[in-house]
């Protein structure tokens, strides 16, 4: 009996111990990974601006407070783009459809319509996202840099790549173009 209580008792401060240094689990011992320069997405607003140091999704370092959108020009040359090799059929239409309403209307919804912050009227930009309207920006792409997005992701937006097809993510761009952008 006393070896249980002794083993209770040095159980329970093995676990109580471990708990009062973590922030999201009992067993994390060491929190370096919680505690580094990064964005919080469960924090409301902290989407909003980049804490300096931190590396976005695709490869770029912010390396101060303010957002320096140069390097997006480079991207979205008409010469260099990749022209979509999927011709808009109505199966093509159907799919991009199925696709855009998983993957991309949850944040840039299917309007241009925007918030008073100048992002997509979404309940994922009311939470602190800073994901644009869609159908304010995508006439002005190629079709090549809407691919290219959808598969690496950018700054906050997560790739799919390793969720859809390269035929699905020209579906989707076979949407925007004939469907979402024709009804604006």
């Amino acid at each position: 009996m006393k070896h249980k209580i002794t083993l209770l008792a040095c159980s329970m401060l093995l676990l109580g111990g471990t708990s009062a240094f973590a922030k999201s689990s009992i067993f994390v011992l060491i929190t370096d990974l919680y505690d580094q320069k990064s964005i919080k997405p469960q924090e409301v607003g902290s989407m909003s601006k980049f804490p300096v140091g931190t590396v976005t999704t695709d490869g770029k370092v912010f390396e101060s407070t303010e957002q320096n959108l140069d390097w997006m020009g480079t991207q979205m040359s008409v010469d260099t783009a990749t022209p979509n090799p999927v011709p808009a059929t109505p199966e093509s239409l159907v799919n991009g459809e199925l696709k855009f309403n998983t993957y991309c209307a949850v944040c840039h919804t299917s309007s241009s319509e925007t918030n008073e912050m100048g992002t997509a009227k979404s309940k994922v930009n009311e939470r602190g996202m800073v994901a644009p309207a869609m159908l304010a920006l995508t006439p002005s792409f190629p079709d090549g840099y809407i691919y290219s997005k959808a598969k690496y992701g950018g700054i906050v937006m997560p790739p799919l790549g390793y969720a859809t097809t390269e035929k699905d993510r020209w579906d989707i761009v076979n949407y925007i173009r004939n469907k979402l952008e024709k009804q604006q």
